[in-house]
């Protein structure tokens, strides 16, 4: 898992010709699938050329790079047009957008956007820097707000135990006590 925020700017690689090609941008996903269809990179430069890489040709995004097969997958157009499409969105674009529950409360606006670049899907949205919520069928993403079902299922971001190599994400799936842990009461002995 990877964050927008982490992943803008990260220079993109073509293995076949062991090149830098650009830095990643920007992406554009479904609002209600939220599957990213595809991600923007910017050329190297003060004016440079913006282009476009299909998310199935993005091999994979790392750390410090990410990486295309060849700079032939990559489309470049000229300008810094984000053409707008019916359903879905841009992530630059989408931060900012108000989140609210269903009976209407404000809860914040949309920072940050958790995906995996393997299954390439936005998983969770990170709101106003210290929330997160999983897009699950209780969280509604639509053009203009996100609905959540209750303001419950915003959970504050764990913080990083010292001594620990272990990344947030993971932290934050883990099993909490009384969910899904075993820690609850014991099932009972067959035949009793």
């Amino acid at each position: 898992m990877i964050t927008y925020k982490k992943s803008h700017g990260l220079q993109v690689v073509a293995r076949k010709e062991g090149a830098i090609v650009g830095k990643l941008d920007d992406f554009q996903f479904d609002l209600v699938q939220r599957v990213i269809y595809g991600y923007r990179l910017k050329g190297a430069g003060m004016f440079a050329k913006a282009g476009g890489v299909s998310a199935d040709k993005l091999d994979q995004i790392g750390r410090d790079v990410a990486f295309v097969e060849s700079e032939t997958v990559i489309e470049w157009k000229g300008g810094a047009v984000r053409n707008p499409e019916e359903g879905r969105a841009w992530a630059s674009q989408y931060r900012g957008t108000r989140v609210m529950s269903r009976g209407g409360a404000s809860l914040g606006v949309v920072d940050d956007f958790v995906f995996d670049p393997a299954s390439d899907r936005v998983i969770a949205i990170i709101v106003d820097g210290d929330r997160i919520v999983e897009l699950t069928e209780q969280v509604a993403t639509g053009p203009a707000a996100v609905i959540v079902e209750t303001a419950e299922l915003l959970e504050q971001l764990p913080n990083a135990e010292k001594g620990t190599n272990e990344d947030w994400w993971s932290r934050f799936t883990k099993p909490r006590p009384g969910k899904d842990d075993g820690s609850g009461p014991a099932p009972p002995a067959e035949g009793q």
